[in-house]
């Protein structure tokens, strides 16, 4: 199911938030970023309209994009950078459709309250990051090129940067770990994501929902017995494995409850799932020669405090750990834009500051 999701911000207090599902058959069908936006925007007015919600307060409207052309930063919406964002595959107008719907959006209130709304983009992933001795797989062909919470993982190593170490991004060595679903490690250098397991493909821990590496004939042999198709395998290592194989339901709340009630069983899987975590953790500070100036946890998982103290008694003789409150993604832009013009970090403008990437 496609969906867009929006949320209004007053500093950190949340006023509204809905989420508009769509048909993906239908938003799929349509062959730009524009369409998609123009799409977006339109349910985004209907749905205000529903609910009767006044936007003649907003100031700022701020969403996120993800081009691998374009370097990280927060960007104005402005003509130069819609321009540069029209090209592309059309398989990723998804991933650049919402900057169209911002700018939609900040030209309607304009319109409507006569007055002039910021519409920014933040752009967290990084082309071609990864050190090139990380990208080898081991298979001639078969190159790595993880996949990360870029959003949250790069923006929670930067507000403990900026509000705990009073430094920049760009002058500390951070290992975050994303404990959601699925589970992702990232050592940053110096503003640099250096390496990073692939969440999303079974690399690195098993997670709630992701089986995490598994020894390779074990996983040849399965995908050969003639038991599993291919659908089946892929569900295995990323949607089914992990906790989900041994519990069923392996939300947050079943998790961390059954936990906090005693179950053997699910203490047993929560120490393990955080044993290997902490691995992965050990394995990225290595990455990082052992300089790790702070390991910041983020992600919905980060409410789970036994979880989280199990992986903390395990890695805090590598660096200071510490949580970044997890409300999800749309807080996370906020607090963003709320950085951005209270001085903590530049906003870009597309062909003045910085070019796309050759």
């Amino acid at each position: 199911m496609s969906f867009t999701e929006i949320a209004v911000y007053a500093g950190t207090e949340e006023f509204m938030r809905e989420v508009i599902r769509h048909s993906p058959a239908e938003i799929f069908s349509l062959r730009s970023p524009y369409e998609q936006g123009w799409y977006r925007f339109d349910s985004i007015i209907r749905r205000i309209g529903e609910i009767k919600f006044d936007l003649k307060d907003v100031e700022i409207v701020i969403t996120q994009l993800e081009s691998m052309k374009l370097p990280p930063g927060i960007y104005w919406v402005e003509e130069k950078l819609l321009n540069f964002l029209s090209g592309g595959v059309i398989e990723e107008n998804h991933l650049r459709s919402g900057v169209f719907a911002a700018n939609l959006l900040s030209r309607h209130i304009d319109e409507h309250f006569l007055r002039e709304t910021i519409p920014l983009a933040i752009q967290p992933v990084v082309a071609d990051e990864i050190l090139p001795e990380a990208v080898l797989s081991g298979i001639r062909g078969v190159a790595r090129s993880p996949r990360y919470k870029s959003l949250s993982q790069r923006t929670g190593a930067t507000f403990y940067a900026w509000l705990g170490l009073r430094r920049e991004m760009n002058d500390i060595r951070a290992i975050t770990v994303y404990l959601g679903n699925h589970i992702s490690v990232g050592a940053f250098d110096r503003g640099r994501l250096a390496d990073s397991n692939c969440l999303h493909d079974g690399e690195g821990p098993f997670s709630p929902a992701s089986s995490g590496s598994i020894p390779i004939d074990t996983l040849i042999d399965l995908c050969y017995s003639g038991k599993y198709d291919m659908e089946e395998m892929l569900a295995m290592v990323s949607e089914r494995g992990g906790l989900s194989a041994y519990l069923g339901d392996a939300s947050l709340k079943t998790v961390s409850e059954q936990y906090k009630a005693g179950n053997r069983k699910v203490i047993f899987l929560v120490k393990a799932m955080s044993c290997s975590i902490a691995r992965e953790i050990g394995a990225k500070a290595a990455t990082l020669r052992g300089k790790v100036d702070i390991i910041v946890f983020v992600g919905p998982w980060v409410e789970f405090d036994e979880f989280v103290d199990l992986i903390k008694e395990q890695v805090e003789w590598i660096s200071p750990v510490v949580t970044f409150e997890y409300a999800g993604d749309l807080l996370t832009l906020s607090m963003a834009a709320e950085k951005s013009f209270a001085g903590g970090c530049e906003i870009l403008r597309y062909g003045r500051d910085r070019q796309e990437y050759r």
